[in-house]
């Protein structure tokens, strides 16, 4: 399936009203089974599904380690997509553990959790980062609007972007909904050869509960968001030494947890 599908729609202004053609960033369900087993349905922007499999199969809990995923198949029905995904049979206990009971729309990120005790993950707390320049930041805000092809083609996607400490923007995932892109980053990441303690996730979003909970499964050790903090995600973040910064903007950054 398209990321991106074509509409005709009409713009008004003040001076004339025209037709034309908009680019539509694409939103499908996308159904999670495991071991032939349906999980859960998210929606999400088909793209970058199997990077999709593993960072989410990671930060739910579900694998603790990349290898425990024996393989990965997008099939495409008449319904959506499914995302086949075989994991060690050992495994399918955890997967019980963290079943979601409805479909979780774009922008949810713990809908569907059966108790309030599966919201907080069990994580290890992280070795503190060393700090970062103001410059450093500033640097990879410049860089990463060029990075978001998606977004800059409908302003309808979030993008993650892994980045190094030279200022470079090393990977880029996008979707609708801000923790898939994180999530296809962190599968993105998985899948590579750099280490998650030497790196830094951008995220074009603010920095939620789960966002911040992911970027510690991950093992990342700074997240820097371009819009501002929820007080659980601060909160989370001191907890397990997250270097959290946020509302990045140009000439300007804040900083929640070192």
């Amino acid at each position: 399936m398209d990321a991106v599908k074509q509409c005709m729609m009409t713009t008004h202004t003040e001076a004339e009203t025209f037709e034309k053609a908009d680019a539509l960033i694409s939103e499908e369900p996308i159904q999670f089974v495991y071991n032939g087993i349906a999980h859960m349905v998210m929606m999400c922007t088909p793209m970058d599904l199997e990077d999709l499999a593993y960072g989410f199969s990671l930060t739910e809990g579900i694998i603790h380690d990349m290898a425990q995923i024996l393989g990965v198949e997008v099939v495409n029905t008449t319904h959506g997509i499914e995302l086949r995904i075989e994991i060690e049979p050992v495994l399918m206990s955890r997967l019980e553990g963290t079943k979601r009971q409805m479909s979780a729309r774009t922008g949810c990120g713990v809908c569907g959790v059966e108790n309030l005790s599966l919201v907080e993950k069990t994580l290890s707390p992280l070795e503190k980062a060393e700090s970062i320049d103001f410059s450093l930041i500033q640097t990879l805000l410049k860089k990463s609007d060029a990075c978001q092809y998606y977004g800059q083609m409908t302003g309808a996607s979030h993008a993650a972007f892994l980045c190094d400490r030279a200022g470079n923007i090393l990977l880029t995932r996008e979707d609708v909904g801000r923790h898939v892109a994180l999530d296809k980053l962190i599968g993105a990441l998985m899948n590579s050869a750099f280490n998650p303690q030497d790196v830094i996730i951008l995220m074009s979003s603010r920095a939620s509960f789960e966002i911040v909970q992911k970027t510690i499964a991950a093992r990342v050790r700074t997240l820097i968001t371009m819009s501002a903090p929820t007080d659980k995600a601060v909160w989370m973040a001191q907890k397990y030494h997250l270097s959290l910064w946020g509302f990045a903007r140009k000439g300007r950054v804040n900083h929640y947890a070192t």
